[in-house]
């Protein structure tokens, strides 16, 4: 079970000195799951509170109201703040808001708690991190085989076997909307010295034995193909060469209020190293054999 850092809680387990008052609302707004952090944070919709624990005001008839109210970030330098209040320290990569559960009979604030502002960008952010929980590692398909060598100056074809298309996925809090959305683009880096990555169209190519003269399908437009033109195993050089595939995930969003932007990519390597040989033609009665 997923925890909540709602309103007097806000890691798991970490915090008990955020009282919550008789009568407030148990949770400021909607709570959103931070799947790489582990737990699930409140966005920043404020929710007023109701009178503490006993009425307060030292007995007055008088209804006191409390509510949670923006203030500038107590920890500073000082990390005594955690202590003292038994909170839980924010993580690091995640832009809080800090605020002290204050009362209308002016009893001094002993409630901090801390919570995320609710904007396009950090909902997109908690979006990316579902998005990218399940990104998959590229599955690779090769001609010839993985494993099997290569002969020089003849094309290998590469294929991501469990490609996926565009990924999106929504969420609302506040009355804000946000969709995000990743789009693959699949590279492969023969490794050899003085080769470029290859640049490939949707995910890869499969070499078509009945098709087209090999030469023909590695150079069509697109192609996830590369021919090796050095051997490798001698002297001086590996018994393969480092090739790679990569699926790179370029990440953007847009918001209900017209709002749109980009996040950090995210790239997932399959390793398909690659070892060459040369074929030594023999030349028999002016013919090659």
């Amino acid at each position: 079970m997923r925890a909540c850092l709602a309103a007097g809680v806000l890691i798991v387990g970490a915090l008990v000195g955020v009282a919550d008052p008789a009568g407030a609302s148990e949770s400021p707004g909607q709570c959103v799951d931070y799947s790489p952090l582990g737990y699930c944070i409140d966005w920043d919709v404020p929710t007023p509170g109701g009178p503490p624990a006993g009425g307060g005001g030292g007995g007055s008839n008088v209804d006191v109201v409390c509510s949670w109210v923006t203030i500038p970030d107590p920890s500073g330098d000082d990390p005594s703040v955690f202590y003292d209040f038994n909170v839980a320290p924010p993580p690091a990569d995640v832009r809080v808001v800090w605020q002290a559960l204050e009362c209308s009979d002016g009893t001094p604030s002993t409630n901090l708690r801390w919570i995320v502002p609710l904007t396009p960008e950090n909902i997109a952010s908690s979006v990316r991190g579902r998005i990218v929980g399940a990104l998959p590692q590229p599955m690779i398909n090769s001609s010839p085989p993985i494993g099997t060598a290569s002969i020089v100056d003849v094309a290998v074809f590469v294929e991501v076997t469990n490609w996926t298309d565009t990924i999106t996925d929504s969420e609302c809090a506040g009355g804000l909307c946000v969709t995000v959305s990743a789009t693959p683009t699949l590279t492969f880096t023969p490794g050899e010295p003085g080769s470029n990555p290859v640049p490939c169209a949707g995910s890869g190519t499969r070499y078509e034995q009945d098709g087209p003269p090999i030469e023909e399908q590695a150079a069509a437009d697109g192609a996830c193909a590369y021919a090796y033109r050095l051997r490798t195993g001698i002297e001086g050089r590996p018994v393969s060469w480092p090739g790679t595939a990569s699926v790179t995930w370029v990440i953007s969003w847009t918001a209900s209020t017209g709002a749109s932007g980009s996040l950090p990519a995210v790239t997932r390597t399959t390793q398909i190293p690659r070892s060459v040989r040369e074929v030594q033609a023999v030349v028999v009665g002016g013919e090659t054999a």
